[in-house]
């Protein structure tokens, strides 16, 4: 716990603490300025925070750069340290004396911090934990609307997720998205290889042809394991095959050129036989017709021409890809030729038969390759969905968890405090964002003892280590209320630290509890500081 914090810019050279409820007590004038707020804003400083510079500039302008010194004890242990306000990133571990030994960082303080305190949640920092809980006038932590958010820019997300690890019930969870993160890294780096061609885009009509050559090669592997001897003493089975495979296809090859050559010859045929039709074949009519049209026979002869010129240049054509086709196929077989020769000349090669079962080898694991990746990528798509559906499932599992933990305690908390007929405030969880809603939100007093009696639920639920509220959050709570939440913030031994005045309101008793739980008290004629400079 916080045993001590020192500075000799305090009028008091140190303030005290102990166990349970500390107050920093102002006078019944309620005054203002005197240090209430900057004495919460030091224990937030002792904690690892930095808003006491960023929003006590004055302090600094004031009093120039000062240190402070903070003690801790844990167990039977005794731990001093100090922080400046010239170098707040920087710790020193100090002697009893509090003369510093060894400068540490900010997160290496609060990792000790956080060791010491026992807080076993190791998804989530020191900081991260308490510096929502200390509410203090000028943080941005005091929305009433919005009591999840450390700062309102925030995403609500990362708030809803904070809350879940407070309660230790992200376990679970974490698994489940890093195993999600590592099964989607793996499906985008498979299609980021396929995309930029590292591997081989395979589909399922790829897919399905790579299964029947598979059972092909897989045979053919079969046979020559279990006719060895055989191949051994006689290659040319092997050639056979090969030989077999080459003859089948050169005889398909020939069927088509003999397809192909006749169209050829029709082609060049009706090309030699395209005659046009002249006018001089037609000149004997005269001599039995003298009245026959001698333009309309001229014209006969030029529209055959043109008609001629057509299916002449169409004939063309088709002679040309007809012979490049042809020419194409005579290629094809002139190499089915050679594969023969060369396999017919290698019958008594006995490398033969090794070059074959390696070519077969390597064909077969090409295609299981493809094969595997087709079917991980199909794998990992399918694993992503799941992982999907389950971190969804599971994250809601979790989530109606603590949001009934928290709505229990908080109506306990209401029941016991404000009576039975009091509506308690309403927390609402969802994955990426939440809800807060206030038994009577027509209040500003009310809407602040909601977020009081938030705070206390999580502070007696989880291993929150310390809870702090400035006089704001109790300005405008019925008296009554006040002083039964001191009652609540009684009831653990952690240290909690508020911050009130105008004591004598919330009843004798409460006033003189208040006195005894008091660390420092502070008025007009005795402020914080060594300094007064609110003139």
């Amino acid at each position: 716990m916080l045993l001590e914090v020192r500075s000799d810019k305090f009028r008091t050279g140190s303030v005290r603490f102990r166990p349970g409820l500390n107050v920093v007590l102002g006078d019944e004038n309620a005054t203002n300025s005197i240090g209430k707020s900057t004495l919460l804003m030091v224990i937030d400083f002792a904690f690892g925070g930095n808003a006491l510079l960023s929003h006590n500039t004055d302090l600094v302008t004031e009093l120039g750069h000062h240190d402070y010194f903070f003690s801790f004890q844990f167990e039977d242990d005794t731990h001093r340290f100090r922080r400046g306000t010239n170098e707040p990133s920087v710790v020193y571990i100090c002697n009893e004396q509090y003369e510093p030994e060894r400068p540490i960082d900010v997160e290496e303080y609060t990792a000790f911090l956080k060791h010491s305190y026992h807080v076993d949640l190791p998804d989530l920092s020191f900081r991260a934990l308490v510096g929502l809980y200390l509410r203090v006038w000028g943080k941005d932590n005091l929305s009433v609307e919005r009591p999840l958010h450390v700062v309102q820019t925030q995403p609500a997300r990362e708030c809803v997720d904070t809350l879940i690890k407070t309660f230790g019930r992200y376990d679970s969870i974490r698994d489940l998205a890093r195993e999600l993160a590592s099964t989607e890294a793996k499906a985008k780096a498979l299609a980021a290889a396929t995309k930029h061609d590292i591997v081989p885009a395979i589909g399922k009509r790829e897919y399905a042809n790579n299964q029947k050559r598979i059972a092909a090669l897989e045979a053919e592997l079969a046979d020559i394991r279990s006719n060895l001897a055989k191949y051994a003493t006689n290659l040319s089975s092997v050639v056979n095959k090969e030989v077999l495979q080459l003859k089948l296809d050169k005889d398909r090859l020939l069927a088509l050129r003999l397809t192909l050559a006749g169209r050829l010859q029709r082609v060049q045929r009706n090309l030699l036989d395209n005659r046009i039709i002249r006018s001089e074949t037609f000149r004997e009519l005269t001599r039995f017709f003298p009245e026959i049209n001698q333009d309309r026979l001229e014209r006969i002869e030029e529209f055959h021409s043109e008609v001629a010129k057509l299916l002449r240049a169409e004939l063309k054509g088709a002679e040309g890809e007809l012979k490049h086709q042809v020419g194409q196929i005579d290629e094809a077989i002139a190499d089915l030729d050679e594969g023969m020769a060369r396999s017919l000349s290698s019958v008594d090669e006995p490398g033969v038969l090794v070059d074959r079962v390696f070519a077969v080898a390597v064909a077969l694991k090409e295609a299981k390759e493809e094969n595997e990746r087709f079917e991980d990528e199909g794998s990992l798509r399918a694993s992503v969905r799941v992982l999907r559906t389950r971190l969804a499932e599971e994250k809601q599992k979790v989530l109606s968890l603590v949001e009934a933990v928290v709505n229990d305690g908080m109506r306990r908390i209401v029941t016991s405090v404000f009576g039975e007929d009091r509506k308690s405030p309403r927390l609402g969880l969802h994955e990426s964002s939440y809800s807060f809603e206030v038994y009577d939100d027509t209040g500003t007093g009310t809407a602040y003892a909601s977020l009081v009696v938030f705070d206390l639920t999580v502070f007696l639920s989880t291993r929150l280590p310390v809870v702090a509220h400035d006089t704001l959050l109790f300005k405008n709570i019925e008296n009554d209320s006040v002083a039964s939440l001191l009652n609540v913030y009684m009831e653990t031994t952690k240290q909690s630290f508020i911050a009130l005045d105008e004591i004598e309101k919330y009843g004798a008793s409460n006033a003189e509890l208040l006195r005894q739980r008091s660390v420092i008290r502070l008025d007009d004629d005795h402020v914080l500081y060594v300094k007064d400079w609110r003139t």
